[in-house]
């Protein structure tokens, strides 16, 4: 390239940097300025995190029963028909007296073979049919005479019998709020010992999933069939049933 030629291409591009140079430069600036600015406004809200927990004591009330019945044969279709005759009658007399608020429950009918081993080879020698009974929501102070009642059906196998409590079934978890009100508690120290005030709650999660455990009376009252004729009135204990529930808050501090 000629020397003249290529002293006016660099000629030509100092000129456009003292012409622009200054404006690319100011442009540079102003959008530094604001990046700044945008960066206080979108400062993090001053906030204090905390972690409230509770846990209830309630009375039980209310007791679910449940009681297993069955009967054997020879015959698949004879078993079925045995269980229904005794089954169905006990079922009807139930459903006439079941106090309000309670509900009975009756399950599918299931029938399995009885194996025994003879020589190498394994022989069906008769069929068990069983249906299930549930009695839910049934006031405590009506469990024992219902217990009698059923055991007169000669259930083969009566229990487990769950207490629970009637708080709990009106509310998802009645501890939440408890656990809510330790955690404003808690922030509501924290801020005062730094001398600010405490704001409004920016985030609230649960931590813990929902959880009110039963209270089991008897965890298994086995019963034989030929026997379940006698009258038999467990003592029932029902105790206490216990609600948890765990949060974290996330509240705004103020000056």
């Amino acid at each position: 390239m000629p020397l003249a030629c290529y002293l006016q291409i660099h000629y030509s591009k100092i000129h456009y940097l003292k012409t622009h140079g200054s404006k690319l430069l100011m442009g540079l600036l102003v959008a530094c300025l604001s990046s700044n600015a945008l960066a206080q406004d979108w400062a993090p809200t001053p906030h204090i995190e905390v972690q409230g927990e509770a846990r209830l004591s309630l009375e039980a009330d209310l007791v679910n029963i449940h009681a297993s019945f069955s009967t054997e044969n020879r015959d698949s279709q004879l078993a079925i028909q045995d269980l229904e005759q005794d089954f169905g009658l006990l079922l009807r007399d139930l459903k006439r007296q079941v106090p309000k608020g309670a509900r009975l429950e009756a399950g599918q009918i299931t029938i399995y073979p009885r194996r025994t081993q003879h020589k190498d080879a394994w022989q069906i020698t008769g069929y068990t049919a069983s249906r299930d009974l549930k009695l839910i929501d049934l006031p405590v102070a009506e469990a024992g005479k219902w217990i009698e009642k059923i055991t007169e059906g000669k259930p083969s196998q009566l229990g487990p019998i769950n207490y629970h409590s009637s708080q709990s079934s009106q509310s998802r978890n009645p501890a939440l709020e408890g656990a809510l009100k330790d955690a404003q508690e808690k922030a509501q120290l924290m801020a005062k010992s730094l001398g600010q005030n405490l704001g409004r709650a920016l985030q609230i999660q649960e931590t813990s999933s929902p959880r009110v455990a039963l209270s089991v009376a008897a965890p298994r009252m086995m019963m034989a069939a030929d026997s379940a004729n006698e009258s038999i009135t467990p003592e029932l204990a029902p105790g206490k049933v216990e609600a948890s529930a765990r949060v974290r808050v996330i509240f705004e501090l103020l000056n």
